[in-house]
């Protein structure tokens, strides 16, 4: 089988006979996404180049029967649609040492986020999680920390639900982003802040 048509709403197609199961796999699709709500998933990996599984750059065939790496599997954008905010990768990517710490790391603040702070309600949980993360989010984007920062500050605002959500969106964006050197360099000199009048001036 593949994907061919418009990359926006691909037909999975079987090659030989061209029986479209387009249908049958959406409709397992929106069935298996809803039975994986009660599984407490932390993150999930897909299968690169997939018509069903993959998560970007699948061939999608157009009317000369000309393969273009622009469609996403059937499964996988469901998926991705019914969990917008839960940590997703494809094994081939996977690969790569940065893509594969980023989705690892993005599964253990999503499992301490369940554990803590989600659907809890209760304000301190949520200032601990932030106090344990905040170093965290500034080696991914110090932008987005300080919006998080604000939301905690301004908790009164927010209904305890709304709260919560508001919360986790823009920590999850700001996961995404690289951690990179510059980054990571700029939380080193924030944590030497904790501590510079213990250290000498050879020692900074």
């Amino acid at each position: 089988m593949h994907l061919e048509g418009d990359p926006g709403s691909p037909r999975l197609v079987t090659i030989r006979t061209k029986r479209d199961f387009t249908d049958q796999m959406l409709h397992w699709a929106d069935k298996r996404v809803q039975e994986l709500e009660g599984e407490n998933l932390c993150g999930f990996i897909f299968k690169s180049d997939s018509p069903s599984s993959g998560m970007e750059r699948v061939k999608v065939y157009d009317a000369n029967n000309v393969p273009k790496k622009v469609g996403t599997g059937l499964f996988a954008s469901v998926f991705m649609k019914h969990f917008p905010l839960l940590p997703v990768e494809e094994e081939g990517r996977l690969h790569d040492p940065m893509l594969r710490e980023n989705f690892i790391e993005r599964i253990f603040v999503a499992k301490r986020w369940r554990d803590i702070a989600g659907g809890s309600g209760k304000i301190n949980q949520l200032i601990v999680f932030h106090t344990r993360h905040k170093l965290l989010v500034m080696a991914h984007s110090p932008k987005h920390l300080s919006i998080l920062g604000r939301i905690i500050a301004n908790w009164k605002q927010w209904p305890a639900e709304e709260l919560h959500s508001q919360y986790y969106r823009i920590l999850v964006e700001a996961l995404k982003l690289k951690a990179t050197i510059r980054k990571n360099t700029n939380v080193i000199q924030h944590l030497m802040g904790y501590f510079k009048k213990q250290l000498s001036a050879d020692e900074k």
